[in-house]
């Protein structure tokens, strides 16, 4: 370590940036660099946040070291550099990376020695351009298995080439992030949703997947179900539909998702516009997801019917560790109800964001944090 320490101070002088004040530390304490957590949230980086010479020479120093597996850079100053080709994990979450950084991390990532598993670009600029880079990338890598694209400006360009990347050639990656990708798409026929159905249909290695903030309405999303997760052979473990148009109009299309993914692990509706009777079109089901172990419909507009089918329910699905339903219209029924579900010994190891509490009385629910 004291040869690294060495080495490291020597980069720093020839790229004329301070050391990192954690990465020194660890060095003169001789900690191994196995995950360097560099978040610019955090107390002591908060007012000295990383820039981009300072990791140039940080990459430098490791480039031969061959213990570093996991690197978080989230919430610097970086934009446009390129990666050291050894890692497994890089997150560069809330930075100022363009295309132009895109193209750089594409361009390692499509070595046949790139090893990296886990990519995280969630919050940068990356623009259309930017994730046509990571499409292309897609086509021939062969180790990542995680991508994070959201909030990323990705137009509808960027979402045709991911869709088409992962339907033409990309068999290994199991986790895909869109959220708040720019769609803007005018109808079930757009193109846009053409080519993400045929993804869905196609590849089989997807398992996880985020569509979140989309905008998505019901006829795009019966589009979905029934031309693309109908015909899908992944298995599907996790899907997020939060902050799209769904409104109680979406209930069969719902039912139906569940019955093609039985495996479904986890699954984000919040922030819809579901209502009584898409609360009890999904509550029909429930019972049936034999492996569901996350709900969460906060935010929809569900009124005491709704609310009562959900908490009547709850007992019955006996995978579900967590149910997130703050945000909709609780009567004095739906209080009673959930109440009553969440006393049932069944529910014992269930979480959830509402706590019930009598005064005079009177059923009523509170928020708590989970």
């Amino acid at each position: 370590m004291a040869d690294l320490k060495e080495l490291y101070l020597q980069k720093c002088g020839d790229f004329a940036c301070e050391p990192i004040t954690p990465i020194l530390e660890a060095l003169n304490a001789r900690r191994p660099l196995d995950v360097i957590a560099l978040d610019g949230k955090t107390k002591a980086l908060f007012n000295n946040r990383i820039k981009p010479m300072q990791v140039i020479a940080l990459c430098e120093t490791l480039y031969e070291y061959g213990g570093l597996s996991v690197l978080r850079l989230s919430y610097n100053f970086l934009n446009d550099m390129a990666m050291n080709s050894g890692l497994r994990m890089l997150d560069l979450t809330g930075n100022e990376a363009t295309g132009e950084g895109a193209a750089a991390l594409a361009g390692v990532l499509t070595r046949p020695e790139a090893r990296l598993q886990a990519l995280v670009l969630r919050n940068n600029p990356l623009g259309d351009a930017g994730v046509l880079e990571i499409a292309e990338m897609l086509r021939s890598n062969s180790s990542l298995t995680m991508l994070d694209l959201a909030d990323t400006h990705c137009g509808i360009q960027g979402v045709i080439g991911i869709s088409n990347a992962l339907t033409d050639g990309n068999n290994t990656l199991k986790i895909l992030d869109l959220e708040d990708a720019q769609v803007h798409a005018q109808g079930p026929q757009d193109s846009t949703y053409q080519h993400l159905i045929r993804m869905l249909a196609v590849n089989t290695s997807l398992t996880d997947l985020s569509l979140a903030k989309q905008r998505m309405t019901d006829p795009q999303f019966e589009q979905l179900v029934t031309y693309g997760f109908a015909k899908s052979r992944a298995v599907w473990t996790s899907l997020s539909l939060r902050g799209n148009r769904l409104s109680p109009f979406a209930g069969p299309a719902l039912e139906r998702l569940l019955s093609l993914c039985p495996r479904l692990q986890r699954l984000n509706l919040a922030s819809n516009a579901l209502g009584n009777d898409g609360a009890v079109s999904l509550s029909r089901c429930l019972a049936y997801c034999a492996e569901l172990r996350e709900l969460d419909v906060r935010s929809n507009g569900i009124g005491d019917v709704g609310l009562m089918a959900l908490a009547g329910v709850l007992q019955l699905v006996h995978t579900m560790e967590l149910f997130m339903v703050w945000g909709n219209n609780f009567g004095p029924g739906a209080c009673r109800a959930m109440a009553d579900a969440l006393s049932h010994p069944a529910a014992r190891r269930l979480r959830t964001d509402v706590r019930p509490y009598t005064v005079d009385g009177e059923v009523s629910l509170a928020l708590q944090e989970v």
